[in-house]
């Protein structure tokens, strides 16, 4: 959500009595917000045009393919239309930009297959990856309450297994990621995981359920995880899930920059996935 905010500071903040709405100037400042962009168009819907000078707008409209945030991250679609900004005539000539009214901005993204792909690969993720695999809890301790001998064999047996896992995914090198979007709003991961250490390799396999909770998260629905074919315990995905929840929780973004955000639909579409989304500024926020 950060990443939207930007846009519409930069974009505002040509927004001045001196250019008006140039749209090769739009398009750049939209840009300048990205490592990249294919195709990027910026539309300002005004009508008297001298409203802008003014500091209103009525509509703001931007629409484009191929967006870089960082290396490697490839947005294939993105649109944001917003609601009326008013910004007061003041504000624009200090190159200050804070909102009269408040404003919403509705936002649609894809990604596609590809691009998932291509985002496996990529630096950024997989310092993602390997720190919500190195974020389970390993304090955590399995229910040992049951006394009986056999029990507390077993009971030792899955610790065991637990940590061994555990100490394999904190060594590890992921390549060849494979993905696939199934039926019911699920999807598959398969990657080949390198032991840093051995140089062994394991086919670790990930499939989960997306679904959204109020509007504020993106929830993994019956997730499951094996390596080589084995089911990791569920405690670990648990953990694992718990960790992803956690950091998709828009709440905290909310929190952080003061405003409301909303997911509204995720769903997937001709290998793509669609996710439509509302970010809400309050009147006073400063861009």
């Amino acid at each position: 959500m950060e990443i939207f905010i930007l846009i519409l500071s930069s974009l505002i903040s040509v927004l001045s009595p001196a250019n008006f709405v140039a749209d090769k100037v739009l398009e750049g400042a939209v840009r300048s917000q990205f490592k990249q962009v294919e195709e990027v168009k910026v539309r300002v819907d005004n009508a008297p045009v001298h409203n802008v000078a003014a500091g209103k707008v009525d509509r703001l409209r931007i629409a484009g393919r191929g967006f870089f945030p960082v290396e490697g991250i490839r947005i294939d679609t993105l649109e944001l239309e917003t609601d009326p900004i008013n910004i007061s005539l003041a504000d624009l000539k200090k190159r200050k930009y804070t909102l009269q009214s408040p404003l919403g901005v509705g936002v649609r993204a894809v990604v596609t297959r590809t691009d998932v792909l291509q985002a496996l690969r990529s630096q950024v993720v997989n310092r993602v990856i390997e720190r919500l695999l190195r974020g389970l809890n390993r304090n955590k301790q399995l229910d040992s309450q049951q006394s009986a001998q056999t029990d507390a064999i077993a009971q030792g047996g899955m610790r065991q297994n637990v940590e061994t896992i555990r100490q394999t995914l904190e060594s590890y090198r992921v390549s060849n990621p494979r993905v696939e979007f199934l039926d019911n709003r699920r999807i598959q991961i398969e990657a080949d995981i390198e032991e840093v250490q051995t140089g062994e390799k394991l086919t670790l396999a990930i499939e989960t359920g997306i679904e959204i909770l109020d509007g504020r998260q993106i929830q993994l629905v019956r997730p499951a995880i094996a390596i080589d074919g084995q089911p990791v315990p569920e405690e670990l995905v648990r953990d694992f899930a718990a960790n992803i929840a956690q950091e998709l929780n828009l709440e905290r973004v909310e929190k952080l920059l003061k405003v409301r955000a909303r997911v509204f639909q995720v769903r997937f579409v001709n290998n793509s996935i669609e996710i439509a989304a509302f970010v809400g500024l309050p009147a006073g926020f400063t861009l």
